[in-house]
């Protein structure tokens, strides 16, 4: 009975480790994001970058109590309403340099704190999508599997998250944020507003900025080393994976044919990997990632989407082995702090998991991982120190964002039944 309890505890702990995980992308684990840009929509809506508004309810499709807010008008009786029409948006992504990012960038649409993959960046940092049309971008990101429904607007009635539609062709995202993600940078965000599938929809600019305390290569250094060939091959293969509809197993071959050329093409490696899973070829492309991280340690890219494989497979050893190796070259990566916790906890590892937790609670940005106090519980839970962690558990309870869930819950049973039994003390009210 006991066993199976705990085996829900840890299956609460992974879920709350992957939406962790999809809410530190943005800022890279360096804390709070910076805002910048306008973005305007057709239809005539404004808003300006500031505030992520992922804390606010998700929208749906043809909600009437929300139409008598309508800013383009009454459209209750809107004959056309459920006629989902393509929403595209376009934008660019520069670093505080003013250039646009050397390697193809993911962008990210963030709402309620889930991210969801929208689109690359081609060679001049620019991007142009489908609002929730790309599903091929799911396999690539564990953070959001299961998240998404449909493919696309015009799915006739499928849902896409946080996007409303107002009218014929006109959307809400106000409750959503764009950021680009580009490994060992920072990414403002990029509040979107009210728009018009009829209109041309420019966000405006996405500025990245470089994470302080950055130990590791956001380039790896054997790029420079490679052969013209190998070069060659590496750049072809890029260009085609920045194309809206890639021939994933052409980019695939030119990789390949740049790491026959040159073994130890660190940056071929890690793209070959994207490739791979972009294809859903993933022991294909955890192998390949491997590769990258063999011959370059200190290059940042491939160590997320390794991260995000082992999260999602709950392989804690290798979670816990490239989490540990990920801070030691970008130590300011407060969310891969948090899964490595997890995956000690989950390995038997309860001193490393704690020194995990009290490093992110002393950090300012540890309130955003309220499931530390959880983690905290469950470490004296083990040691027989039940008021110790009632008060961890409690302080999780308190703080937690997702009041209603079911990880929420267990710990408010576990905590009314220890009290039944007399293990703790009744909470007494403040």
């Amino acid at each position: 009975m006991r066993g199976s309890v705990v085996a829900r505890w840890i299956a609460c702990l992974f879920m709350a480790a992957v939406t962790v995980w999809a809410q530190g992308q943005g800022g890279g684990g360096a804390g709070g994001s910076s805002s910048s840009g306008t973005s305007r929509g057709s239809g005539g809506g404004q808003s300006t970058g500031g505030q992520s508004q992922q804390n606010q309810s998700q929208g749906t499709y043809n909600n009437p109590s929300s139409q008598r807010n309508d800013p383009f008008g009454n459209q209750q009786n809107d004959p056309f309403a459920n006629q989902m029409r393509p929403l595209y948006l376009s934008g660019k992504v520069v670093t505080d340099d003013g250039i646009p990012p050397s390697e193809p960038v993911v962008i990210k649409r963030y709402c309620n704190g889930n991210g969801y993959p929208e689109d690359y960046t081609d060679s001049k940092g620019r991007f142009s999508f489908q609002v929730g049309g790309d599903l091929s971008l799911m396999t690539t990101d564990a953070s959001v599997a299961g998240n998404r429904v449909g493919s696309g607007l015009m799915g006739g009635g499928m849902n896409i998250p946080c996007v409303r539609n107002i009218g014929i062709g006109r959307y809400d995202l106000t409750t959503s944020v764009l950021r680009a993600e580009l490994p060992g940078y920072r990414s403002d965000d990029l509040q979107l507003g009210m728009y018009s599938s009829m209109g041309n929809n420019d966000v405006g600019v996405i500025v990245l900025h470089r994470i302080d305390g950055l130990r590791g290569d956001v380039v790896s250094a054997l790029t420079l080393q490679a052969p013209k060939p190998a070069l060659k091959a590496y750049e072809s293969g890029l260009r085609e994976m920045r194309k809206a509809k890639p021939n994933l197993k052409k980019a695939t071959a030119q990789f390949d044919k740049a790491v026959k050329a040159y073994p130890q093409f660190a940056a071929a490696w890690a793209a070959m990997g994207d490739a791979k899973l972009r294809a859903k070829d993933e022991r294909g492309a955890w192998d390949a990632l491997q590769k990258a991280v063999e011959n370059d340690p200190k290059y940042l890219k491939p160590y997320e989407p390794l991260i995000q494989l082992a999260t999602a497979r709950q392989d804690w050893e290798s979670l816990d082995s490239l989490g540990g190796a990920y801070l030691e070259i970008n130590p300011n990566a407060t969310n891969v702090r948090f899964l490595t916790a997890v995956a000690a906890l989950n390995s038997g590892k309860s001193e490393r998991a704690e020194e995990m937790v009290l490093s992110i609670q002393a950090r300012e940005d540890g309130a955003k991982y309220p499931q530390t106090n959880q983690i905290m519980g469950m470490i004296h839970e083990k040691r027989a120190d039940f008021e110790k962690a009632a008060g961890f558990y409690r302080s999780f309870v308190k703080t937690s964002q997702q009041p209603e869930s079911g990880n929420v819950k267990d710990v408010q049973r576990k905590l009314h039944e220890w009290q039944m039994l007399g293990v703790i003390a009744k909470e007494t009210a403040p």
